[in-house]
């Protein structure tokens, strides 16, 4: 491994290519990705420029096999993306992953997906749900690695939700871990905050977030789940740096270092060169989304970091607050109301009635609960996103909307929670519920903080000291979703099996 002295060197200088003498490798697996019911975007990369070939065809029947292509490019860090179109509904595919250039073809890596049903089919749906992976020293553990991903994949969903934070662009891995007893495989590249890392330097930006995704997927158990699991990717804010926005003119926790905008840029851009994300035509690095499996299920993924105003900015009507910004609050709305399915999963950054953000009392709160107002002078109590996730709520009682479920990790424990209030004021009341799990390898939280009252939430269930990951599944006569949080040796938790009937 090279020591961080020699990883800077080698960004102010560059690394001498050697000539290539053999054909190209696949370096770090395969995946595939935001689904359809007739498409699928593959993923790979390889250890130089060269066209990626694939070849796929469905597990049964006759049909033959067929080829999408792309390319691995530098400035990609060498990653290659494609588009299977044309696919049949709800039907399971093979494909095999290829790349080659004038020295030769490299060797194939095979995956497996299965499409999504069509809106009318009611056909039982599975899902995974997890987050928070390689933070604060809990990295790939020597001679464990993240073996939590062994019983996510034996689980055998039909797609797993990335709902944050899958790298920690913030962290290092040293080899000695934060614990006593636990030893990482040691990594060479810094944490993003680093004074060290020049971020007006784009090269070197690009490459910290770059090394974070590669050392993640280096992990034999990761690399195993992914080729077997389709997944949907969001971003929370470790892709970039902790409870960071967008849009924002500078990080406050660095005041006015220069160069906050090439990190964000930056850490966006490995996102989308290192997961299978569909392209939108207009807006190539949007991140919100949706995507229907079948009668019975509407997955929307939020992006909770693009758009928001700062966290330091009180929620008042003065300010308008917003988290997800007009265009995605009216997206996720219309979405809303208009979706038939039986059950409508909301996967978000961040959860709702729980307290977050580092150094609240100065900096300000992170999710939507504005909790406690804390000492005098404190931003915290005053400053959640609180007011435009009313709006939300009372748009969606409003329309009589049903079977709402809320994903969500980013908190460091498992749990929970039914929500039940009038939020428009005509006499029923809006019933829908909150599932947080994680973390897959970080801080272990060891209960959940106090909840913010504003909601009336009601634990269902709350357990702390685990990783873990969630699971949801929808039956597909009765439309019963059942979903539970299971541990690293994918033992179901105690009190964590819960049972839904959907609303009529």
């Amino acid at each position: 491994m090279r020591t961080q002295r020699a990883y800077f060197l080698a960004l102010g200088l560059g690394w001498i290519a050697q000539p290539a003498l053999s054909a190209p490798a696949i370096t770090h697996g395969v995946a595939s990705g935001d689904v359809t019911s007739d498409s699928a975007v593959i993923w790979s990369r390889s250890d130089r420029e060269a066209d990626m070939t694939v070849r796929y065809a469905a597990l049964t029947g006759l049909s033959s096999n067929q080829e999408a292509h792309g390319r691995s490019l530098k400035q990609l860090d060498y990653t290659a993306q494609t588009m299977l179109t044309g696919l049949v509904p709800a039907t399971s595919y093979r494909y095999n992953v290829s790349f080659a250039d004038d020295s030769g073809r490299s060797s194939a890596i095979a995956g497996t997906f299965t499409t999504a049903p069509l809106p009318d089919q009611s056909i039982a749906v599975s899902l995974i749900w997890s987050g928070d992976l390689a933070g604060q020293r809990y990295c790939r553990r020597t001679g464990i690695g993240y073996n939590i991903f062994t019983p996510m994949k034996k689980f055998g969903a039909d797609f797993f939700v990335a709902n944050g934070d899958m790298i920690y662009a913030d962290s290092a891995c040293p080899a000695r871990g934060i614990e006593p007893g636990w030893t990482n495989v040691p990594a060479d590249f810094p944490g993003i905050g680093d004074r060290r890392v020049d971020w007006t330097n784009v090269d070197q930006v690009q490459e910290v977030y770059n090394a974070h995704w590669r050392y993640n997927r280096e992990d034999e158990h990761y690399r195993a789940f992914l080729e077997t699991t389709p997944q949907y990717v969001q971003w929370d804010d470790h892709e970039v740096i902790n409870d960071f926005g967008a849009n924002w003119d500078e990080y406050p926790p660095s005041g006015a270092r220069p160069g906050y905008a090439n990190i964000v840029a930056a850490g966006r851009k490995s996102l989308f060169d290192y997961n299978p994300i569909s392209r939108h035509p207009s807006e190539p690095f949007r991140i919100y989304r949706s995507y229907r499996w079948g009668k019975h299920l509407e997955l929307f993924i939020l992006d909770a970091r693009s758009y928001r105003t700062p966290n330091t900015t009180p929620d008042t009507r003065q300010h308008n607050k917003t988290m997800l910004g007009i265009e995605q609050l009216s997206w996720l709305t219309k979405g809303l109301v208009a979706s038939d399915a039986t059950w409508k999963i909301i996967s978000s950054d961040v959860p709702l009635s729980l307290p977050t953000g580092s150094r609240a009392d100065q900096f300000g709160r992170d999710a939507y609960a504005s909790g406690s107002g804390g000492s005098s002078g404190s931003l915290a109590g005053t400053t959640g996103f609180e007011s435009e996730l009313l709006r939300l709520l009372r748009d969606l009682d409003g329309a009589d909307v049903r079977n709402i479920v809320f994903l969500a990790t980013d908190v460091h424990f498992a749990s929970q929670l039914r929500y039940e209030s009038d939020f428009d004021g005509d006499g029923d009341r809006l019933l829908f519920h909150e599932m947080v799990s994680g973390p897959l390898s970080a801080i272990r939280a060891s209960a959940p903080p106090a909840l913010d009252a504003t909601l009336h939430p009601v634990v269902l269930y709350a357990e702390g000291g685990i990783f873990n990951f969630g699971t949801v599944r929808v039956a597909a006569e009765t439309a019963l979703l059942t979903a539970d949080i299971r541990d690293e040796l994918g033992v179901i938790r105690p009190g964590s099996e819960l049972r839904l009937e959907p609303q009529q």
